[in-house]
């Protein structure tokens, strides 16, 4: 069958899905994937077709994405009508109107009418009627690749990178008595080609979902459970990196992606300052940006990008924000974690790391640096945390592997696929 993935532009939301595309093609399955122009040089890196959509005019550029943000006044009005409450304000709804509303907002402009010049709308549902995929894979931010599915008659599912944030906000809304918000940003798109908007246009005829079986589900919608298989990019190993470290090695990031929208220099200079003087030697995976006007301890070595697939099975710990594909690398490698709570997903996955012992968690806004130190040096220190991380990798290994869903995702698209 042909299988189409339709991704959000940035290269956090496009490495989770190279796992399950090379299985398919392992499988005898021909893959494309369909995105912003400026992640065509990463998907082809990849071993996979591009599709660009858009070319290179007529489709907003990412950085532009801080225009799409609601004011915080407005969402704080809206969280208000929405019953949002303290806890859910900083996790989930964050995330939600922070970040995956803009994200749709990008590509699915309010206020739009059906007969809006849409470019990458209007090539996705070209290509499909064209190329004639039988499964159309797509984040829930891509609205219009579920467009393109029912356009050719194609089976489509959303293919998850983190939990149902959209599925969980839509939900909020249409319990306060609210209008859709996803039926709002596609419905001009779904209109200019005579496609009909229902809950399966919106969250997907199920959905392929990488959360791991012990973190509390958003949503109750139809899923496919898959192993989130760490996938960060591939470099030249450096020579540094091959001998045994003389002193325990601490990996420090915050993500990569992050990192091009919101640089928060207090919190880099708080765990920069956790490592001075510690018998550690410490990876931080900071660029220039975040290094600016920032003191190194001796004891740290900074690199602008370095996969954590590399970098990981060298490491006795690392030090991160809590982001679903950081904690699964980590995960992966049996790695003990140190989770800063000042990250946008950490209040879903460090109880999560935590409950399991394989971790310990940070808030450099209420800790003191020599509070954050001593939890550093017992991740580093004790025997337990190992045996946590142990059993977390078991609890990962216990999902199926990408390759383990491709007879479910035939069964499935022979199952909704619907050709003319």
């Amino acid at each position: 069958m042909r299988v189409l993935f339709v991704v959000w532009p940035v290269q956090a939301h496009f490495y989770p899905q190279i796992p399950l595309a090379w299985a398919l093609q392992g499988a005898g399955h021909e893959v494309c994937v369909a995105s912003h122009p400026d992640l065509a040089d990463t998907i082809t890196a990849a071993g996979l077709s591009a599709v660009p959509l858009g070319k290179d005019t007529g489709i907003p550029a990412l950085a532009t994405i801080g225009e799409y943000v609601t004011g915080e006044d407005q969402r704080a009005a809206l969280a208000d009508r929405l019953s949002i409450t303290p806890a859910e304000r900083a996790y989930p709804w964050d995330m939600y109107s922070s970040y995956y509303v803009p994200e749709i907002r990008i590509f699915h402009p309010e206020g739009a009418t059906p007969q809006d010049v849409n470019p990458g709308a209007d090539d996705l549902v070209r290509f499909a009627q064209g190329w004639q995929p039988d499964l159309v894979l797509w984040e829930g931010v891509w609205l219009a690749a579920a467009v393109a599915a029912r356009s050719c008659g194609a089976a489509h599912a959303r293919s998850l990178w983190a939990p149902d944030y959209l599925g969980w906000g839509r939900a909020r809304h249409l319990a306060a008595g609210l209008a859709d918000p996803l039926a709002e940003l596609v419905g001009p798109v779904a209109e200019r080609y005579g496609v009909p908007v229902d809950p399966e246009l919106l969250l997907g005829q199920w959905s392929i979902d990488p959360t791991p079986t012990e973190v509390p589900r958003l949503t109750d919608v139809r899923t496919v459970p898959v192993r989130r298989v760490p996938s960060t990019g591939a470099t030249a190993l450096p020579g540094w990196l091959h001998p045994k470290p003389e002193r325990p090695r601490v990996a420090l990031t915050l993500g990569a992606s992050m990192r091009n929208y919101m640089i928060n220099k207090p919190l880099i200079s708080a765990m920069l300052d956790m490592m001075d003087g510690l018998d550690i030697e410490v990876v931080a995976t900071f660029n220039e940006a975040q290094l600016e006007g920032q003191r190194v301890p001796d004891n740290v070595r900074t690199i602008d990008y370095i996969p954590l697939t590399q970098l990981l099975p060298t490491c006795s710990a690392i030090v991160h924000h809590g982001a679903g594909g950081t904690m699964s690398a980590a995960t992966a490698h049996r790695v003990p974690q140190l989770i800063e709570m000042d990250g946008l997903e950490a209040h879903l996955y460090a109880p999560y790391v935590t409950g399991r012992g394989a971790g310990l968690t940070i808030d450099h806004q209420k800790d003191s640096t020599s509070e954050m130190r001593k939890q550093l040096l017992r991740l580093v220190e004790e025997p337990s945390f190992q045996v946590g991380a142990d059993a977390l990798h078991a609890d990962w290994l216990a999902l199926p592997a990408p390759a383990d869903i491709v007879p479910t995702l035939e069964r499935l698209t022979a199952q909704f696929r619907h050709r003319s």
